[in-house]
């Protein structure tokens, strides 16, 4: 399967909607089910599926009350490793097939500082959440923040190294 082409966006939208599946998509069966197991136990532990639940019915404070902090900061990192090693092991793969038995991948990431802000801001969202907004949606949307950031300064230090 590591012998087709990969899709680097659909990997990354196959991990999006649930972590492991764009490993799944690049052949990495190991490591999919490795992370599907660590998204279940994560979310199972922190009630994440109630408080998204309590969420969109409106019941913020009840999100509130249901959500296990410890276990829901772990979430955003899993979610974004998992998208990050979705897209840039397909890049891996597509590079490899073009060199023809060059096994060894570009040293150049995509998207680390996107991902990584966004990890970094949904765990600040969660950590210093707000009374009156849901976790989720503080979450989500501090590391929506994070990634605009992130991506921001990885173009920049991509531009200050190509100068050079």
């Amino acid at each position: 399967m590591k012998n087709t082409y990969k899709s680097p966006c659909s990997a990354l939208l196959w991990s999006l909607v649930l972590p492991g599946f764009g490993q799944f998509y690049n052949g990495q069966l190991f490591i999919g089910f490795f992370l599907m197991v660590l998204e279940v136990l994560i979310n199972y532990s922190s009630n994440l599926n109630l408080a998204i639940y309590h969420t969109f019915r409106g019941e913020l404070q009840q999100a509130h009350q249901v959500v296990h902090y410890n276990w829901g900061l772990f979430y955003p990192s899993l979610w974004g490793y998992g998208m990050w090693q979705a897209y840039n092991e397909a890049i891996s793969i597509n590079n490899t097939l073009r060199e023809k038995g060059i096994s060894e991948p570009l040293k150049k990431a995509d998207f680390t500082g996107m991902l990584f802000g966004l990890v970094a801001g949904m765990v600040l969202g969660l950590f210093f959440q707000f009374i009156f907004i849901s976790p989720v949606y503080t979450g989500l949307a501090i590391g929506l923040l994070g990634a605009i950031i992130g991506y921001l300064v990885e173009k920049c230090i991509y531009k200050l190294i190509d100068r050079h």
